[in-house]
């Protein structure tokens, strides 16, 4: 029998937690559930703590981002022997043979290292809007064709997918490695589909199998104008740490395309647009990746070779 670990990384996810825990106990396939929390500053641990008890916390001291949040909680799924570890958003929920449908394929499939459901947003009713646009359409067109069809095959191999709701073998971990802590959030999903391609491990979308990802934001317009500037800027910033982390690249051509990408491009839609706020966020994310020209160099040397880059030996666990 196969062992499934669901991990979940939360930071202030009270009004999420009890949907997406309580649809992991009512599965077909009971997993290993482990929670790393971001040191939340609501509700979310203590509901876990009283009514899933059955759940793995650890509770970190400050929010260290989604990235290294998933790092820790990888390790700990190592350690405990974990045939699979199923990355879950805080703000998701499965059906009920979601995890046996994703086991199952992994096991009958020896070949495929990562499966993914179809994300649902924000019911079971409405496909993903955002996954279609930005992955669906361009890494797996051959299924949209399909269910316009309503020939939809099995499964289907694709590049990647963000990451909601992705069900690894634990295993392929200490080949590609975790998330790339140059990410505090936005983007590391991205750039370790770019590893997970490069080392050549395939990668499966499972149209029968579902998730629902609420994808609940902050809305724009309760952030002030330069809160909405560094918000875009953050989004900005990760984009462009996936498009200059090539390892062939010299770090004099990194700065090159940083300058190109980060504020001529930018620049040019200004021009034509009139966006300033889209320009200045650019500007900002533009000078503060400057700084980090060589980490981001030496990380994406690092992992062109195979290895638990990034991972921690152990969990830090609360007391």
């Amino acid at each position: 029998m196969k062992k499934t670990c669901v991990l979940i990384v939360t930071y202030n996810g009270a009004k999420w937690i009890r949907e997406n825990l309580t649809s992991l106990r009512h599965s077909s396939t009971i997993p290993y559930i482990i929670v790393v929390d971001n040191a939340s500053s609501d509700y979310t641990t203590q509901i876990i703590e009283t009514e899933f008890p059955e759940v793995e916390l650890i509770k970190l001291s400050k929010n260290v981002g989604f990235g290294i949040g998933n790092n820790i909680g990888i390790s700990r799924s190592l350690q405990l022997k974990m045939d699979f570890t199923f990355l879950l958003n805080q703000d998701a929920y499965v059906t009920e043979t979601t995890i046996e449908e994703l086991s199952n394929f992994l096991v009958k499939n020896e070949c495929f290292g990562i499966v993914t459901p179809l994300h649902y947003s924000p019911n079971l009713q409405t496909i993903d809007k955002k996954g279609v646009r930005n992955y669906l359409q361009n890494y797996v067109d051959q299924f949209l064709s399909d269910i316009c069809r309503g020939e939809a095959q099995s499964y289907y191999s694709i590049k990647g997918i963000n990451a909601a709701a992705w069900f690894v073998r634990t295993s392929v971990f200490l080949k590609i490695g975790g998330f790339d802590p140059v990410f505090f959030m936005y983007g590391e999903d991205d750039d370790l589909i770019n590893r997970i391609n490069f080392h050549n491990i395939s990668f499966a979308l499972l149209p029968q199998s579902k998730v629902v990802h609420l994808r609940e934001t902050t809305s724009a317009s309760s952030l002030s104008y330069w809160n909405r500037v560094l918000k875009k800027a953050k989004l900005t910033k990760s984009s462009l740490i996936v498009q200059i982390k090539n390892p062939s690249f010299s770090k004099a051509f990194m700065i090159l395309l940083l300058f190109v990408k980060g504020l001529i491009s930018p620049l040019t839609a200004f021009i034509i647009d009139r966006d300033f706020q889209e320009f200045l966020a650019s500007l900002v994310a533009t000078i503060q990746l400057i700084f980090e020209v060589s980490r981001i160099q030496k990380h994406a040397i690092l992992c062109t070779a195979p290895g638990p880059h990034f991972l921690p030996p152990q969990p830090p666990l609360s007391n």
